[in-house]
């Protein structure tokens, strides 16, 4: 039973890990993300005042003691605070499973992968590899435009504030949706390497004597 939950840990940790470093790592390359996007001609705004305010917003997103969001230099409407605020408790929700999983999943490396025995839960790892990759492939299949709508029901099912009006929250401006199609591509990308080199750790463990 200790085992399964050190399992399930480690799953856990994984993939909010992998969302906790897309998201922070987005935040760390916004800038360059500001120059190839061109996002001063689309909003006439000094770089450094866009990313002044996309600081804001994710510090509001990711500070669960910013309880207040106000950009300066764009305004929002009462249904762009509300998603916001749905994104914000889901970005601690993530945090919260990456906190908790962690004990879990040290013990797993410590009494599981460490001594071998990773190879009993080969199948685990790799369906955890398998998973983001088909999901990726019905991304490349239905187009990232399909694909970023359906994500969105499912994690707003019943919920249309997400579709933002520019004229009521001009911040979707400077959040194109080039900016979250590099973002999953991140995900994806750090998340099958992270998975891969566990699995290979499997693969190669032969259970030692202690």
């Amino acid at each position: 039973m200790k085992t399964k939950i050190q399992t399930i840990s480690t799953v856990l940790l994984l993939i909010s890990g992998a969302i906790l470093a897309t998201i922070y790592l987005a935040w760390w390359l916004y800038p360059l993300e500001i120059t190839y996007l061109r996002l001063e001609k689309v909003v006439y705004m000094k770089a450094a005042d866009i990313s002044y305010n996309f600081t804001i917003l994710l510090n509001y997103l990711t500070n669960p003691f910013q309880q207040v969001l106000d950009m300066p230099n764009f305004s929002s409407s009462v249904d762009g605070l509300k998603h916001f605020r749905d994104v914000k408790y889901l970005f601690h929700l993530v945090q919260l499973i990456f906190v908790v999983s962690l004990p879990g999943a040290v013990l797993f490396y410590k009494n599981v992968l460490r001594k071998g025995y990773g190879v009993l839960y080969r199948k685990v790892f790799i369906w955890l590899v398998l998973t983001p990759a088909i999901i990726g492939l019905i991304g490349l299949v239905i187009g990232f435009d399909r694909f970023f709508v359906l994500f969105h029901h499912v994690l707003f099912p019943g919920d249309s504030t997400w579709l933002f009006d520019p004229a009521k929250d001009p911040v979707i401006y400077i959040l194109p949706q080039e900016f979250f199609l590099h973002c999953f591509v991140f995900f994806f990308v750090f998340y099958e390497l992270v998975s891969l080199s566990l699995l290979f750790i499997i693969q190669k463990g032969q259970p030692r004597r202690t």
